[in-house]
């Protein structure tokens, strides 16, 4: 099975929360054409750019426990 690491979260990361912030503040008339708010699409990517950055961290910090008790 595919097993992920901190550095594909952290890419994650990063790519959600650009395209939120582009979605939300830089390019919001994109979505609005076609009928989607932007403010609760972008903001809901922000939302999981930041949960994908959490899990990153989480990620590493437990890998970091796990190498230092060895």
């Amino acid at each position: 099975m595919f097993k992920t690491g901190h550095f594909y979260h952290f890419f994650t990361a990063a790519v959600f929360i650009g395209m939120g912030c582009y979605f939300w503040f830089l390019n919001p008339d994109m979505l609005s054409v076609k009928g989607i708010n932007p403010a609760w699409f972008g903001g809901i990517m922000f939302l999981w750019g930041m949960f994908r950055g959490i899990n990153a961290y989480l990620i590493l910090r437990r890998k970091r426990e796990s190498s230092d008790e060895n």
